[in-house]
């Protein structure tokens, strides 16, 4: 019999592997993929960065943080537009992230141009998932 099997650390293989196979029955909608962009200090440690997928004519950006020290600066705006931009020459449509209620990240979206698709409610302490987008249309 086939069990399931719980990682809470998957492989990158793994993951890779399953990225493959859903790309490879859904080449007619193009592929997902996923991309980062760092920024680092003379050390060569990160202090800021972003990650998260390209995907059938969007760009979603899974996680943005700026390291304590650094914040206040302009690199989360700096990296997002390395994201739109990069999202743009990946012939993508529109922008999507999603943040949490108490994370406070919501106006910076929308000073980027991101307007809210929907608020989904149930999380801890009463807290709310805000997905977000913006079109990549005539954006700064």
């Amino acid at each position: 019999m086939n069990k399931i099997e719980y990682t809470k650390n998957p492989a990158t293989s793994d993951i890779d592997f399953l990225t493959k196979q859903i790309n490879q029955e859904t080449s007619e909608y193009g592929k997902a993929y996923p991309f980062a962009f760092f920024m680092r200090n003379d050390a060569a440690e990160i202090i800021a960065g972003a990650n998260g997928f390209v995907i059938y004519g969007a760009i979603y950006t899974d996680q943005l943080w700026v390291d304590k020290d650094y914040r206040g600066r302009g690199f989360a705006k700096k990296i997002m537009d390395k994201v739109h931009e990069f999202g743009k020459l990946e012939g993508c449509k529109i922008a999507t992230v999603q943040t949490m209620s108490f994370q406070g990240a919501q106006s910076f979206y929308e000073k980027l141009g991101y307007v809210q698709d929907f608020k989904r409610t149930g999380y801890v302490n009463g807290s709310n998932c805000i997905f977000m987008r913006k079109s990549l249309h005539d954006s700064n």
